[in-house]
């Protein structure tokens, strides 16, 4: 169940709506004179067996006891959630951890104002000296407000209990740390200082790097992280891409792996460089990624692509970005047009990182990144460097390691296309490589055989399903997968939606439509909805949709509106059915949607869809 659901079984809503106006008995619902327009009788109806409410006359318009509220009161679904769980008695699971994180955000501002002035003063002479020598100007340490931590452990621990914050606080943002005989201690003690924001800036945690004097102590990483906290996840972050936003959607985005290599690239004028912290890429950085572009480099260093841990690394991303293909969801902009990513691999001169690359030739860098090679031609080469498949035992390693990377690009065109290239490599067939391990599809099955293909894995996200409506979330995940869709739902109303939780995700991507030609930033629905909105959405953004043509996937959608269309007006049909049982319309007001008229359109409803699915076993399908 969800939170709505939790909420709107303990609240009656004949209740919460006498609080606004008298209600009067008439049979199985009570009415009243409509609080929403003027009106001499009434034609304001509230259905206690249904638990919604409906006026009749001018508003024409009815819902739950939230659409009401948010209604009456002009409120925001989130408001309006937070109003009816004070009076149901319910604990909102998100406004704990909301504090815990707006503290832990506050900490790690004033933990990252206390390294900046420590790096200032005569104790980070040495740090400075070392930033210097990489060749950052302070313009830069500024811009990426670098600083230092103290080495002693407890000075910044003192300094933040003294501004009023617990040791507990401290501990859950990850600033100190407990120690097995129970000594509380600074993190981070003499590194160089990074702080981490995420792409909307909010200051999450830090990455801390040893200095040069320190290299040879084996007993600590060079780098450290801030812990996970409420604040911080650092699969969920992309170094720098807050400063990176705005050349990323205008240049396609370049991924390196550290922060300095980042940096670096900014002050040379790069500015659509960001750092993924490790070298694999996350479902979550992907999202990110795909909001703001569909050019992507992920720049590599020479000695490293022989590695194991960096071609799991490698295939791990190319999996993770077929996914969010395949399911055409949160990584796409709600009005970009990209149905496809570009991946490339940039592969730098044997010895030398992107710091190296950028100070010895700008230009150099430049020629690397637009000469990047396609991310699955870079991971044929180098398995195929790594398995022999000249030997039988190389061949069926590569065809391992390389039959689920193709198994997991959902468009059939390249899929062909890279299993033919496959049995080139292996100096066979295709018919005899199929006979061998079947057809990829991307539903993860082999065509011919009907069983799973040796080393596949499952890749597209499990579609993790709401409680409710299939009808709403197949029709809002293929408008948001599809924004070209836009067209064909022009007749689809807010009211259709029987959840309110997907009304409101459908009432943000309206209000997206209208704000995005002013508002930059409009593009993610994520950055709008409210928070007890997040989970709801998250999993309309992961649903894994059957792949469609343009065509179908515009009749697919007119259909989803219809069915929504005549399901809504049902619903009508069966309130105005209880109102005329016991309380005959009044000829003097404005008349209402006439019965007749309501079947009516469910019938032109039926009549269209029937007409669209004879063309569509037409066309094939």
């Amino acid at each position: 169940m969800t939170v709505v659901d939790d909420i709107k079984s303990r609240v009656d809503i004949l209740e919460v709506v006498s609080r606004y106006v008298p209600l009067q008995r008439s049979g199985r619902s009570n009415k009243a004179n409509c609080p929403f327009h003027q009106e001499k009788t009434p034609s304001f109806f509230v259905f206690p067996d249904r638990q919604t409410w409906r006026c009749f006359g001018a508003c024409a318009t009815g819902g739950d006891v939230f659409s009401f509220v948010m209604r009456a009161e002009n409120l925001e679904f989130g408001d309006a959630l937070k109003s009816l769980a004070q009076q149901a008695g319910v604990t909102l699971p998100n406004e704990q951890r909301r504090s815990q994180m707006q503290v832990a955000v506050a900490i790690n501002e004033s933990a990252r104002s206390y390294y900046q002035d420590y790096l200032a003063s005569s104790q980070g002479a040495g740090a400075r000296a070392y930033l210097d020598q990489r060749g950052l100007s302070r313009e830069t340490i500024e811009r990426f407000e670098l600083g230092l931590s103290p080495r002693d452990g407890e000075s910044l621990r003192d300094h933040l209990v003294r501004q009023g914050y617990s040791t507990q606080q401290l501990n859950q943002a990850g600033i100190v740390r407990t120690s097995e005989n129970g000594w509380q201690h600074d993190m981070f003690r003499g590194r160089l200082m990074f702080p981490i924001r995420d792409g909307q800036g909010e200051l999450g945690g830090f990455g801390g790097r040893i200095l040069p004097v320190q290299e040879g102590d084996d007993s600590q990483p060079k780098y450290l992280n801030s812990a996970r906290s409420s604040s911080f996840d650092k699969g969920s972050i992309l170094y720098a891409l807050y400063l990176a936003k705005d050349a990323v959607r205008q240049q396609g985005i370049v991924i390196v792996e550290g922060y300095m290599d980042a940096i670096a690239a900014h002050q040379e004028g790069f500015t659509n460089v960001v750092a993924s912290m490790g070298t694999a890429l996350t479902e979550n950085q992907v999202a990110e990624i795909r909001r703001l572009t569909a050019d992507v480099t992920m720049a590599l260093d020479q000695d490293a692509a022989g590695q194991q841990a960096t071609l799991r690394s490698m295939e791990s991303s190319w999996r993770v970005f077929q996914s969010r293909v395949a399911g055409r969801s949160q990584g796409t902009t709600l009005f970009q047009r990209q149905d496809m990513l570009n991946l490339k691999i940039a592969v730098l001169p044997e010895g030398m990182d992107p710091d190296d690359v950028i100070k010895k030739s700008p230009q150099e860098w430049t020629n690397l990144i637009e000469g990047g090679m396609p991310l699955m031609e870079y991971l044929f080469n180098a398995l195929s460097a790594q398995f022999d498949p000249t030997t039988p035992q190389g061949k069926t390693r590569l065809v391992e390691a390389m039959f689920p990377l193709i198994a997991a690009v959902p468009e059939p065109a390249q899929q062909d296309y890279y299993f033919q290239k496959l049995a080139d490599l292996l100096g066979v067939t295709q018919e005899t490589l199929q006979a061998s391990v079947g057809r990829p599809t991307s539903a993860g099955r082999s065509r011919s055989r009907g069983t799973a293909s040796p080393g596949r894995q499952a890749t597209p996200s499990a579609f993790a399903r709401l409680e409710g409506d299939p009808l709403e979330e197949y029709c809002l995940a293929l408008l948001m997968s599809h924004p070209e869709l836009e067209e064909e739902v022009e007749d689809l109303r807010p009211e259709y939606f029987q959840r309110m939780e997907n009304r409101e995700i459908y009432n943000q991507w309206v209000r997206v439509c209208q704000g995005r030609q002013d508002e930059a930033e409009s593009a993610s629905l994520r950055g709008l909805v409210d928070e007890e909105l997040a989970q709801p959405l998250e999993a309309l953004l992961q649903k894994s949709l059957p792949p469609l043509d343009s065509q179908h996937r515009a009749d697919a959608m007119r259909d989803s509106v219809r069915l929504l269309e005549t399901r809504f007006l049902r619903e009508v049909k069966a309130e105005e059915e209880i109102r005329f049982s016991e309380a005959p319309p009044d000829l003097d007001e404005d008349p209402p949607l006439e019965v007749l008229e309501v079947n009516q359109r469910i019938k032109q409803n039926q009549s269209k869809r029937n007409s669209v699915l004879q063309d569509s076993t037409f066309r094939g399908n």
